[in-house]
């Protein structure tokens, strides 16, 4: 019989122990239990982190050391969310008096006879090892990992990591440093070439283009691979000048015709080829030979005998075309290495590297370190790997990850024969879970295919789906399912050339029709919840598009604001596309008399207050500059005995940035509002966080208080934000006002072209124009085409996150459409004819489409 209190001689954990020794001793076949590699593909609301958290749970109640899990997610918000809920979860369950939460443990764990004793037990050990127990970023793994070989990555002594703002800093000095290198003509010549033949009027915008786009992806490959792509040679002069004689020669009845073939064969003549470049003529050519028609121009049909001289005006368009490209590719190559060189120069000077220098250096040299170098220098072998939110993942993370991933979901035998007995029976696991529907971070780096990799590379991987939200009421997972089901009825998908593979249009319907029948039914849990979808236009606006995207933003306000103030209590998320948009929003919000949190941040300077104070740093910075001295002058600094440049200049030299700074807050605080005072607040940490740099400059500290973003934190019901700012989150009612933009914006990022997914790529070009895709051979009409895959893809994948934050209330605005087919390449036309909306998308305050009951709220 169990004791029912504990003896005052034992601690509370002996006496838990003697109490349930019975049960204890029926859960020991449940500890012994193997764990599967699992991939679990969850979406939206149905219960990530819980699955993993459980996972988790499982791994440490079977025994595991807690130093021997690795547990990593994308944010440090994520990862403290998942140990909270470790540690919750096991204190509720230990309480005597909550057997509900131990009954729920035992489910979410798969350990019917879990005794309590053991929840109690596994807490008191995690609190007294938490700092072994790993559940960190990727960045601060890698972090970690990067200390512990800090000889074999080449790392400078007592090394640091640098913030965005600094990295581009230091990015325009070594960007300096390579023009310094150059004289003025290889200056013109480079800046020639890398413009395709045109001469740009900056040299340091064109450099700072080519570094943001391409220097990434070049650090994975390296220099060679700009010069994989290959351009044919030109035609020999004869045959060029036979084909300009039949050019010239041929006698077409349509004058548009004849002018036509005199332009070309002067060309031809005259060996002057620019005029070839996005020639119409050099389309058709091209379209008549994928399709066996003549040769047309408009609707006129070109006289036989000319397909001779057609290919060769194509051979030379091509040739002019590639070869262009190949120089710009070798010049962009030539930059990048340059740059590589300075910016690694500067960065081991001042000791200094960003999160990518760290994943790039692991990912050369991990996969070739042993398992017991790895796990002696990182203090504890990882036995057990949970990987959270994988379809974010890049693929210089997974070469890194790749290794341990491998050993985790394999015998210790496969990966060490030589280990001892004892350690081959330690249990290893691995789980991975993610959704690419989900895949939303491209721009940074991100591969949602390397999901589909894990598959394939991990041994024995056991694949899951979860498709029941556990967020959503039914009406809001059936607007998801109608609109993301049948996005292929947009007339990109039905307009398409499914022939032609060198056409973008034919990789975006691919993508778009794709998303739509992988596109699994969402279902949810919760039965019984009320919503709402509505898909409106908003007033009608003849002005230009600012004009038209801030009657939007007008209309959704509106919606939040009724709901505000009918349901108080309700939380409302407010989701752009732009940083730009949440400033736009708040701004009209706070007109309304809307109490609003902005969530992302914006630069300090949204404050009147630290504007001046700015003035202030800057006229001790530039005394001469009269404009500082007027601004300061009507604030209360002016009124400080002896305040001007000097003053400021000898507070700084005397006490430091952040001191200065703080007394001078100090001085204007007294007439500031709160949101002022907070922001002057977060400027003089900023200004703390500042002042370890080696040489701070007041204009470099200006600036950076100019350029970087930070929160006002403020409690309320309705945030605005960006949808990359809103994954994770949720909210009763979700507003998306800023749905007519192009869904897929040009980022000028080179083309890779890889034979295996999250390899290094083995070559590397410029983008080239959707026009000449033709020009290409069909490897790299491929890589094209895939570049534009994954671009719609994620276009897809903004959109479903957007939609899947709402619990009860959805709401989305476009303004109304300039056409009645409305097949525009937007988030609002797709949505249109998803839904099979039979409204005029051209009327003003339309309800285009509707599902549920307005007053969900209630």
């Amino acid at each position: 019989m169990s004791k029912s209190k504990p003896d005052p001689n034992q601690t509370l954990l002996q006496w838990a122990d003697e109490r349930d020794v019975t049960v204890e001793n029926e859960a020991i076949e449940d500890r012994l239990g193997h764990l599967q590699p699992t991939l679990v593909r969850a979406s939206a609301g149905s219960g990530k982190t819980y699955q993993l958290t459980a996972r988790l749970l499982r791994i440490l109640l079977q025994g595991a050391a807690p130093e021997t899990i690795l547990a990593t997610t994308f944010t440090r918000k994520a990862a403290g969310e998942i140990l909270s809920r470790v540690l919750i979860s096991l204190a509720k369950a230990a309480d005597e008096d909550d057997d509900k939460a131990l009954q729920s443990l035992r489910a979410q764990v798969d350990i019917p006879s879990l005794p309590r004793s053991s929840c109690l037990s596994l807490l008191d050990n995690l609190m007294r090892n938490i700092h072994r127990l790993r559940i960190c970023t990727l960045d601060a793994l890698f972090a970690q990992a990067a200390r512990s070989f800090p000889f074999e990555l080449n790392l400078p002594p007592a090394w640091r990591l640098t913030d965005e703002i600094e990295e581009v800093w230091m990015r325009e000095r070594a960007i300096d440093q390579v023009i310094g290198t150059l004289d003025r003509s290889e200056t013109i010549a480079l800046l020639s070439m890398l413009g395709r033949g045109e001469v740009k009027r900056s040299v340091v915008r064109e450099l700072i283009g080519v570094v943001e786009t391409a220097y990434s992806i070049q650090r994975q490959a390296g220099e060679e691979a700009w010069k994989k792509l290959s351009a044919p040679a030109l035609p020999e002069n004869e045959v060029i000048t036979r084909a300009a004689g039949l050019l010239l020669t041929a006698k077409p009845k349509q004058k548009t015709l004849k002018a036509k073939l005199e332009k070309m064969g002067d060309a031809l003549q005259a060996r002057q080829f620019a005029c070839l470049h996005g020639e119409t003529l050099i389309t058709n050519i091209a379209k008549a030979r994928r399709s066996g028609d003549p040769v047309k121009l408009g609707r006129s049909v070109f006289p036989d005998g000319l397909d001779e001289a057609f290919d060769v005006l194509f051979e030379i368009a091509k040739s002019e075309t590639l070869r262009l490209l190949r120089a710009q590719n070798e010049a962009t190559g030539s930059v990048l290495h340059n740059y590589d060189y300075q910016i690694d120069s500067l960065k081991q000077s001042a000791r200094a590297l960003g999160f990518d220098d760290v994943a790039i250096r692991l990912a050369s040299q991990f996969a070739a370190l042993d398992e017991q170098s790895v796990s002696s220098r990182m203090d504890g072998a990882v036995d057990h790997l949970l990987l959270d939110e994988f379809q974010d993942t890049s693929p210089v993370q997974w070469q890194v990850l790749r290794p341990l991933a491998i050993a985790c979901a394999s015998d210790r035998e496969e990966v060490n024969p030589n280990a001892t007995e004892e350690v081959r029976q330690i249990p290893r696991s691995f789980f991975c879970v993610g959704d690419t529907k989900q895949a939303i971070y491209g721009w940074r780096g991100g591969v949602a295919q390397i999901f589909d990799a894990v598959a394939i590379e991990v041994p024995d991987v056991e694949e899951k789906k979860q498709n029941e939200s556990f967020r959503s009421s039914p009406v809001i997972m059936d607007g998801v399912n109608a609109i993301f089901r049948c996005l292929s009825k947009h007339p990109i998908v039905s307009h398409a050339d499914k022939t032609n593979k060198a056409d973008r249009g034919y990789h975006e319907a691919f993508a778009i029709d794709k998303f739509a029948k992988d596109f699994p039914v969402h279902v949810t849990a919760r039965k019984d919840l009320a919503g709402h979808v509505q898909f409106v236009t908003s007033r009608k606006c003849e002005g230009d598009a600012t004009e038209k995207r801030m009657t939007c933003f007008e209309d959704a306000a509106r919606i939040v604001r009724h709901i505000n103030a009918v349901a108080p209590n309700r939380s409302i998320g407010i989701l752009t596309r732009t940083n730009r948009g949440v400033a736009e929003m708040i701004l009209l919000l706070e007109a309304m008399g809307v109490d609003v949190s902005q969530e992302g941040g914006n630069p300090l300077t949204d404050s009147a207050a630290v504007e001046v104070i700015l003035s202030a740093l800057m006229m001790a910075d530039h005394p001469g500059d009269g404009r500082w001295e007027l601004h300061v002058s009507s604030s209360p600094l002016s009124e400080q005995e002896g305040f001007g440049p000097d003053f400021v200049r000898n507070l700084v030299e005397e006490r430091g940035i952040a001191e200065a700074i703080e007394s001078l807050a100090a001085t204007i605080a007294p007439v500031c509002d709160s949101r002022d005072t907070i922001r002057l607040k977060q400027l003089t940490r900023l200004a703390l966080a500042y002042q370890s740099n080696v040489a701070p400059r007041l204009r470099d500290f200006v600036r950076l208080v100019r350029e970087k973003r930070v929160e006002r934190p403020q409690a309320a019901k309705v945030r605005v934000m960006t949808v990359h700012q809103s994954k994770g989150l949720e909210f009763d009612a979700v507003v998306l006002p800023q749905l007519d933009g192009d869904l897929v914006r040009a980022s000028g990022k080179p083309i890779a072209m890889s034979k295996k997914l999250g390899s290094p790529p083995e070559g590397l070009t410029r983008y080239l124009s959707h026009d000449n895709w033709h020009f290409l051979t069909p490897a790299w009409q491929k890589a094209f085409g895939d570049a534009t895959c994954a671009s719609m893809t994620e276009a897809m994948c903004l959109m479903y996150v957007a939609m899947t934050r709402a619990r009860q209330g959805l709401y989305m605005v476009v303004p109304p459409a300039t056409k009645k087919s409305y097949e525009t390449k937007t988030a609002g036309s797709l949505i249109y004819h998803a839904v099979g909306s039979q409204e005029d998308p051209t009327q003003p305050e339309t309800v285009l489409w509707e599902l549920g009951q307005d007053d969900w709220y209630v």
